[in-house]
């Protein structure tokens, strides 16, 4: 495994689960919602839990079944329902897919909503924020922090 084929795959996942409104598995842990994506020897797991307008989870990347890289995250979209909130964000992720939640920074615009990334980092340690605004309202904000746990 190299570096440069784990993103590609990681990013590849993330489209093909959340933001690509699939990859729904029945979750292990109690109350939690689970996607996956696999591909070749890779494995993508997110698990996340959501109510009262918060949600947390953590996505990890499986390499010939041993976890090689994680990310933690919480969110709150309180100002704007989960369906509201999912269709402006899946836009985005899915127009920016090659950048957003890792160490660049993203700004996108659709009509009334602005989505900002600001991320820090690189493989060993990375973290940022996420943003949307809807006109000057932020309506949706997101914290993500996480690394590689190991080279294989």
């Amino acid at each position: 495994m190299n570096k440069k084929s784990l993103l590609d795959f990681l990013l590849k996942a993330r489209t093909k689960t959340y933001a690509g409104s699939g990859g729904k598995v029945k979750s292990v842990l109690k109350d939690s919602n689970q996607l996956e994506y696999t591909e070749s020897d890779f494995l993508y797991r997110d698990v996340y839990f959501s109510g009262n307008g918060v949600f947390a989870g953590l996505e990890t990347v499986y390499f010939q079944d041993e976890a090689v890289f994680t990310t933690s995250y919480f969110g709150n979209f309180k100002a704007m329902t989960e369906t509201e909130i999912d269709k402006v964000l899946k836009k985005a992720l899915l127009e920016n897919s090659d950048k957003t939640r890792m160490w660049d920074s993203v700004e996108w615009q659709d009509g009334k909503f602005k989505y900002t990334c600001e991320g820090d980092g690189d493989w060993d340690e990375l973290g940022g924020t996420e943003e949307i605004y809807k006109g000057d309202e932020k309506v949706y904000w997101f914290y993500y922090a996480g690394g590689l746990l190991k080279e294989k």
